[in-house]
């Protein structure tokens, strides 16, 4: 049977006396939380449940009562939260500014739920940093928020309007988006009755997903060594002609038709779907921000989202530490107990391997 052992650590304090006041004072020892029964390591672990397994409070409570025989309510287990969060948030704030500074930044939202009403958790990041907020809105003075007003590197994104107020310098469209867009109207066309099909929609669908499909594997190919980057970058005009060529006729079907106004138009996708030819290590899609968004969905299903403000900032900062320090090899929970104990500085220390390369140009 497992067996897991709690550790309690007594700190024995010498005791003096303040010479105006009269009062007993001590002086904090290595490790320990000041006026706390419970201590950092008890904390953080709380914090990295609740974040990482995706534990509600409650659950996380019972983990600690069940297994450790360390009784508190679910609303310690809350407050554990918002104290990380709090001390935490100088931290938040200096990863929004090396968000604002990367190279490569992948940016998406999904649904949220604060209070049982409708709200958004944005994402920024790449393979070193991840950088979430909680909004009620989708606005685009939420984005510039987060990104800044002219961001000076290459976002991976959608084609949802609000990334256009951030002035990239250089955008990539997604275009898995783009193929999974065309593969969904070839199977609503296909539901229909056969007098009633658009053949000419359907033809300009599996042009898209082949060509698409095939400029994603030149990508591929680029990344692996097997085709350099100037030759990759010298096809970018076959490919414009190709999309120009696909897209130069109407279509009937109203669905096709608006895909197919989006890759041509100048203002809308056409001028964004091969900027990742042009730039080293940029990906087609924006998968990696799918990926990332993936845990925050399910833990909507299983929590519900939040039901206050604090309580969506408080898991903004600390999923946002706990994805960064996966993503600089740290553990979370070595993190969070750092950020408990100790400054702002040593946990910035404690967060990032090394300094993370940053555009010079912004």
């Amino acid at each position: 049977m497992l067996q897991p052992k709690t550790v309690v650590t007594l700190y024995d304090h010498g005791t003096a006396y303040c010479p105006c006041c009269g009062r007993p004072v001590f002086q904090t020892a290595p490790g320990e939380l000041r006026n706390c029964q419970i201590g950092p390591v008890t904390k953080a672990t709380a914090i990295y449940l609740r974040h990482e397994v995706k534990l509600s409070y409650r659950d996380v409570q019972k983990i600690f009562s069940g297994l450790f025989n360390m009784p508190f309510v679910p609303a310690s287990a809350m407050a554990f939260d918002r104290e990380t969060s709090r001390k935490g948030e100088v931290l938040y704030e200096d990863l929004r500014d090396k968000i604002r500074a990367a190279d490569i930044l992948h940016g998406d939202e999904t649904h949220w739920r604060i209070d049982g009403n409708s709200a958004f958790v944005w994402y920024a990041g790449n393979t070193d940093l991840a950088f979430f907020h909680v909004d009620r809105s989708r606005s685009a003075e939420v984005a510039l928020s987060i990104y800044g007003p002219r961001f000076q590197g290459s976002l991976v994104s959608d084609d949802y309007a609000v990334y256009q107020a951030i002035a990239p310098k250089r955008r990539q469209s997604c275009l898995a988006h783009i193929i999974t867009k065309a593969k969904d109207i070839t199977k609503e066309i296909e539901l229909l009755e056969p007098r009633h099909q658009d053949t000419k929609a359907m033809s300009f669908c599996d042009g898209v997903r082949t060509l698409f499909k095939e400029v994603c594997k030149l990508g591929q190919q680029r990344e692996a060594g097997k085709v350099s980057f100037a030759q990759a970058k010298n096809m970018i005009p076959a490919f414009c002609r190709a999309v120009k060529k696909l897209g130069r006729q109407a279509l009937e079907f109203k669905k096709a038709e608006n895909l197919r106004k989006r890759i041509v138009d100048p203002k809308k996708s056409y001028k964004h779907l091969f900027t990742f030819l042009k730039v080293p290590h940029l990906p087609p899609t924006n998968n990696q921000a799918e990926q990332t968004l993936r845990l925050p969905v399910i833990f909507r299903k299983i929590c519900f989202g939040n039901r206050s403000e604090g309580g969506a900032k408080s898991f903004s900062i600390n999923l946002s530490l706990s994805t960064t320090a996966k993503r600089q090899g740290k553990h979370p929970i070595t993190l969070f107990k750092t950020i408990l104990l100790g400054t702002p500085e040593e946990a910035k220390r404690e967060l990032y391997a090394e300094p993370p390369e940053f555009n010079d140009s912004s």
